[in-house]
């Protein structure tokens, strides 16, 4: 099956509200190209969760980051998300060859026959989490070194010190 008609046939099923039929073909397309862009971000308009959405969108972003859509629709969600909710990031991945994109629960679900287990989260954080981590990390260490210097200061150059 061609992969441009196969998707053609997902956005009409999508905007005509099949979802499931949508999610189906979407799959298939995905099966064949798992870098295509256009059939991630119309996954993300079908899937049941906002996590699910999420990974979608995170794969959007990862093959074009330019895409103001995707970024646009991730921080929305991502600013309703509670701080406590664990992300979705930590997903096992598509394949081997994804180049870092992750696979939906649903997805990781309907190639292993399982309902959910194929997509716990691994707690993994992103290249993202990590690098705002050491950032944070970086700036709590600076302001330790300065306040032990300041102390350090004051009591030498104190006349009692």
């Amino acid at each position: 099956m061609d992969p441009t008609a196969t998707l053609n046939q997902a956005i009409i099923a999508a905007k005509a509200g099949r979802n499931s039929e949508a999610r189906r073909l979407l799959e298939i397309v995905l099966d064949a190209d798992e870098r295509n862009e256009q059939a991630w971000l119309w996954m993300s308009s079908v899937v049941d969760s906002q996590e699910e959405r999420s990974i979608c969108l995170e794969n959007v972003l990862t093959i074009n980051p330019r895409n103001e859509k995707a970024r646009t629709v991730l921080a929305a969600l991502v600013s309703d998300r509670p701080a406590s909710s664990p992300t979705s990031r930590g997903l096992e991945k598509a394949s081997p060859a994804a180049g870092g994109l992750q696979a939906s629960a649903s997805q990781s679900a309907s190639h292993t026959g399982e309902s959910g287990s194929g997509g716990a989260p691994t707690g993994q954080p992103s290249k993202g989490d990590s690098r705002a981590f050491i950032v944070i990390t970086i700036a709590l260490a600076l302001i330790l070194v300065c306040t032990v210097v300041s102390i350090l200061a004051y009591v030498m150059l104190s006349p009692t010190g």
